[in-house]
């Protein structure tokens, strides 16, 4: 089952260029301090971000990102793959038609690990036990509820389930708001809050303290549109563990270099 999501996820990216008359689309890179998500230093040193969004007819839409890391950083995700690519997620969504205050976005999220291999280990007591391959990475579903741009904040909501590594789910509260500062300039701010369950939390925080308040991160970029298409950016972060008891897991595990991190980088997108 998880093999044919994969492949159904990439005929779908293979297929959708072919409405690119009807389609918008959106490609862009980041280089940045740091790799956070959702609380998670996935690593502290530099990396690069590239990623695409496509909005196609019908409300479908399909997404490609990616990770590098531009270090041989020891306390990577992937230690010492610096130039190598670390992880593609390839998406798909669609969007209800509806007109109103809300809309509603379901999709899922194939993530692939390209540096790991599987491995057949064999314990002191003769067991023996291998590692999934880069193929067999981890599946995400998930719908958003988003109120309209006019709206003061836009809030939004996003539940992700998580189909393979912790089988459980996050949740996602954010506000966003957009200033501009001159006809070209803009600052973006946005600001996220996470609540998870107790497996997820588990799994991704290496703590047993239950289902918990898990993370916030506060986003600012400072954005200059060269052209109605092209436009470079400055973006800073602040990412923290807000649970006292995840917080302690995490640093008496060592299972992340940080808990609380800023980050930042230049940014540079292209819409067509």
């Amino acid at each position: 089952m998880k093999k044919i999501i994969a492949l159904l996820i990439l005929a779908a990216v293979a297929a959708m260029p072919l409405a690119a008359s009807a389609a918008e689309a959106e490609v862009y890179a980041d280089v940045l301090s740091a790799y956070v998500f959702n609380g998670q230093v996935g690593n502290d040193e530099a990396v690069f971000q590239p990623g695409l969004d496509v909005a196609g007819p019908l409300g479908l839409g399909y997404s490609l990102w990616a990770n590098m890391d531009l270090t041989d950083s020891a306390r990577s995700w992937y230690p010492d793959t610096a130039g190598e690519w670390n992880e593609i997620d390839l998406g798909l969504n669609w969007t209800t038609p509806w007109e109103g205050p809300v809309s509603l976005t379901l999709g899922g999220t194939y993530y692939a690990y390209p540096q790991p291999s599987s491995e057949v280990v064999e314990a002191e007591d003769g067991t023996v036990s291998a590692s999934e391959a880069p193929a067999d990475g981890s599946y995400e579903v998930y719908a958003i509820l988003a109120a309209a741009e006019d709206i003061p904040l836009a809030p939004s909501l996003k539940l992700c389930h998580d189909l393979d590594n912790s089988d459980d789910w996050i949740a996602l509260l954010s506000i966003t708001h957009s200033f501009s500062l001159t006809e070209a300039l803009s600052l973006d701010l946005l600001g996220t809050l996470s609540y998870s369950g107790e497996y997820y939390v588990e799994t991704n925080y290496g703590s047993d303290a239950g289902a918990a308040l898990t993370h916030a991160q506060i986003d600012a970029g400072l954005n200059y549109a060269v052209s109605e298409a092209f436009s470079v950016g400055l973006k800073g972060s602040f990412s923290s563990i807000l649970d006292s008891d995840v917080r302690d897991d995490i640093d008496e595990g060592d299972v992340y270099p940080e808990t609380d991190i800023f980050f930042g980088g230049v940014t540079a997108s292209y819409s067509f």
